[in-house]
């Protein structure tokens, strides 16, 4: 059984690994990748540079670990939504719908993510994350062909579709546009484009 002492350091090792991506998301939001060296980071974290490394062997580990708690953070708020319903239609919507509530919820860590995608060396495609969002999509599409609520068509096509979609949506989000108004037109486009008409 560990030790109060090992359970007490991992906690705080815990901790400050989360201090420490907050605040570089803070930092790459405000500033963008370029500038949000390690320095810069552990300055407004109030931390030394050795600080940063010792959890962080490079700035490339950090920006992952970046990555990595923004997904964390929008699976756990979206999941339920998502998949308490046994409704291909209403998991679509809520997917939609609940991402668009993320963006608007998490302003700096989208700008964030979207600064660090934005870098050459961080292509988002070749993220496991992404990859997993999109076979997530891809599968309640498929759900929802098989049963009967959605037309045929090319499930990957369509998942790049909305994900694109929602790209534009957070460009938009953050630039201030009405967050009701882009929800209604967004599901309106996908609930259109998904539906059997006819």
């Amino acid at each position: 059984m560990p030790s109060p002492r090992t359970d007490n350091d991992t906690f705080i090792h815990r901790a400050r690994r989360t201090q420490l991506v907050d605040t570089a998301i803070a930092v790459i939001a405000d500033l963008g990748t370029d500038r949000a060296t390690i320095s810069r980071i552990a300055a407004h974290a109030g931390v030394t540079r050795g600080v940063v490394t010792y959890h962080f062997r490079d700035r490339t580990s950090l920006f992952d670990a970046v990555v990595a708690h923004v997904y964390e953070l929008a699976h756990r708020e979206l999941d339920t939504r998502v998949h308490t319903t046994n409704d291909p239609r209403e998991s679509l919507r809520e997917f939609i719908i609940g991402s668009l509530d993320f963006y608007a919820d998490h302003p700096a860590a989208m700008a964030a993510l979207s600064a660090i995608y934005r870098s050459p060396d961080t292509p988002r495609s070749d993220r496991a994350e992404h990859r997993s969002e999109i076979t997530d999509l891809q599968d309640i599409l498929v759900a929802g062909t098989k049963s009967g609520q959605f037309r045929d068509f090319d499930p990957s096509v369509m998942a790049d579709t909305i994900r694109a979609a929602l790209d534009a949506a957070l460009v938009r989000i953050r630039s201030g546009t009405d967050i009701v108004g882009e929800k209604r037109e967004l599901w309106a486009i996908v609930d259109g484009a998904t539906r059997i008409t006819g």
